[in-house]
């Protein structure tokens, strides 16, 4: 090794190492923080389009309308919180669908209504399972509620949260879209 030190072979592969490191590190940092811009209800609700979701989602618990203001941002429900690899598979391919659509669908022929009756398609369990983590223990001393979550704890249903809660994030968002309907 020390017949190499002091050779320039050496120093110019030191060199390339830690540039490539360096670069490595800034496109990582540019590439999480990229992630988590386009992860925000800003960014989500850009287009004309989601208007009537960002409304109802400011009218929704989740959406900060709360006794303390915490919102959930939209990547949490509308992509699976159960590993990287899934989330960022399926934030590609749901980004690359809302930019073909909002490119190339007539949105106002769009049926919005309908396209909820689809909710469990686009919202995943994982994300309110990682806050509700508690919710089995929680609605015990609740045996309405404990009733209602029985199948869902045994898994011996298909049903998701959404399927029972269709407005959960987004308070009276048929009202929104109704009214966008009528513009």
């Amino acid at each position: 090794m020390d017949k190499y030190k002091g050779s320039k072979n050496f120093k110019f592969y030191l060199i390339v190492v830690v540039i490539a490191i360096v670069v490595f590190i800034f496109l990582g940092l540019l590439g999480v923080g990229a992630v988590k811009m386009t992860g925000t209800k800003n960014f989500c609700t850009v287009c004309h389009s989601m208007k009537p979701m960002a409304l109802s989602y400011e009218a929704d618990v989740h959406g900060g309308n709360n006794k303390t203001g915490l919102r959930v941002e939209c990547v949490y429900c509308h992509l699976p919180q159960t590993s990287t690899l899934a989330y960022l598979f399926v934030k590609a391919k749901t980004g690359l669908h809302h930019i073909y659509a909002e490119s190339f669908y007539n949105l106002k022929k769009f049926d919005w209504q309908e396209n909820r009756k689809h909710r469990e398609s686009f919202t995943y369990d994982s994300a309110c399972l990682k806050c509700h983590s508690n919710l089995e223990n929680a609605t015990m001393s609740n045996l309405k509620a404990f009733n209602g979550h029985r199948a869902y704890f045994a898994k011996t249903t298909k049903q998701t949260c959404v399927s029972c809660h269709p407005s959960a994030g987004h308070k009276n968002l048929g009202i929104y879209l109704d009214k966008m309907s009528k513009k």
